[in-house]
């Protein structure tokens, strides 16, 4: 691990980072609460007149990626007139594959030490010439210096204290996390839904399918992701007990890793026997076409939550903090367990399905490609790609 990402994963450097960001906002905020600039309230006049948009999401954590990308959906299907171009983050980038964007613009950490790959990633901004510049999801400082940099004719961000700065401002505080978006294309008079969204291809989906054999032989229904992030991590000792716990129900099962939890695989192989299999980390597009696969995740409050909740995989979410729940999946078949005991998760994940929930399960993996969402999309090269959009409503 390089020393710049073993330092940046490191709690107390992720909690220094949170004291300086919230220091360094306190002073903009105070710098911009002094503008007179008058913002309107946004509304479909917003979009008068724009012919290319850029949605401002500059966020490495894969959940609020995926959370945001329902908004290039609202904006291809309710204005296709328009160009979409989405200011996202390198890490972040493969999860918008086959989606209707006209460019991808990622911002990367190392331009942080690479300060003219960041002059020229602005010039590249400002050479499109964007109509309207709009702030996905909440104010975060990286969007707002983006969003006044990007050289927008009209900027569209949230109501707060750098209201100021913007030509227009959603003013929306729903409860959970999903609604902010959908809420925010209603204001511009786009339908869009309350929930995350990915695209898989159906090729994705079957290559990744042979990963989910046990030793024994079966297939898993059921995934485990053990990762976490501060104080929403669960411990070695807790997922090596829920290990024995499916162990002994002999219920298959595969256990999930990303790049920070790798070093947990040999402890969890150690007692995991013929009905789990401890998957090494994998590519992000992979992991998605394992994701696809499985029926039901469970997981604390991450990345992969998200994931599963975006392409309609039953979601079984372990939460340690109260803050989690605004983020917790409300699919029908999606369910919570606040600070549960091993056994409890066990029990909950064994249980026989929701018949509605096996049902829309069934009609898609048994349906034709005529009668899913499926998208086409050209890509750069001229090369046509066709991409299954798995959104059990």
């Amino acid at each position: 691990m390089f020393p710049f990402t073993y330092l940046r994963r490191h709690t107390a450097m992720r909690r220094m980072g949170r004291g300086l960001e919230k220091a360094t906002k306190r002073w903009i905020y105070r710098a911009v609460a002094r503008g007179s600039r008058s913002s309107r309230p946004a509304t479909p006049e917003a979009l008068h007149g724009v012919r290319r948009v850029l949605l401002v999401r500059p966020n490495f954590r894969i959940g609020n990626a995926v959370i945001g990308a329902r908004l290039i959906q609202a904006f291809a299907e309710g204005r296709p007139e328009i160009d979409i171009d989405y200011l996202g983050t390198d890490t972040t980038r493969v999860l918008f594959a086959g989606m209707p964007l006209a460019r991808y613009h990622a911002l990367s950490r190392s331009m942080l030490v690479r300060p003219w790959k960041l002059a020229q990633f602005l010039v590249r901004l400002r050479r499109r010439k964007y109509d309207l510049a709009v702030q996905v999801g909440d104010n975060s400082l990286t969007s707002w210096l983006l969003m006044q940099f990007c050289g927008a004719r009209q900027r569209l961000g949230q109501r707060g204290r750098l209201e100021a700065s913007y030509d227009w401002v959603s003013d929306v505080s729903p409860s959970h996390v999903y609604a902010l978006t959908s809420s925010l294309a209603a204001s511009l008079g786009l339908a869009c839904s309350s929930r995350p969204w990915l695209m898989i291809s159906e090729q994705e989906r079957r290559a990744a399918a042979t990963r989910l054999i046990s030793p024994s032989g079966l297939r898993a229904s059921i995934g485990i992701f053990v990762g976490g992030h501060l104080d929403k991590r669960l411990p070695l000792e807790f997922w090596q007990d829920l290990l024995r716990e499916f162990e002994l129900r002999q219920k298959p099962y595969l256990v999930l890793l990303g790049p920070e939890e790798e070093a947990m695989r040999t402890p969890l192989e150690s007692v995991s026997g013929e009905f789990g299999r401890v998957l090494p980390q994998i590519p992000l597009r992979e992991f998605l076409g394992v994701l696809a696969n499985l029926e039901r995740l469970i997981t604390p409050d991450t990345g992969p939550m998200h994931m599963a909740a975006a392409l309609g995989t039953s979601v079984l979410a372990l939460l340690q903090v109260e803050g989690s729940r605004k983020f917790s999946p409300q699919g029908p078949s999606d369910s919570i367990l606040f600070q549960p005991t091993p056994a409890e998760v066990a029990e909950q994940a064994c249980a026989t399905a929701r018949p509605e929930s096996l049902q829309m399960l069934n009609d898609y993996r048994g349906a034709s490609p005529s009668t899913r969402s499926d998208t086409t999309h050209r890509t750069a090269d001229g090369d046509t790609l066709t991409m299954y959009s798995i959104d059990r409503r």
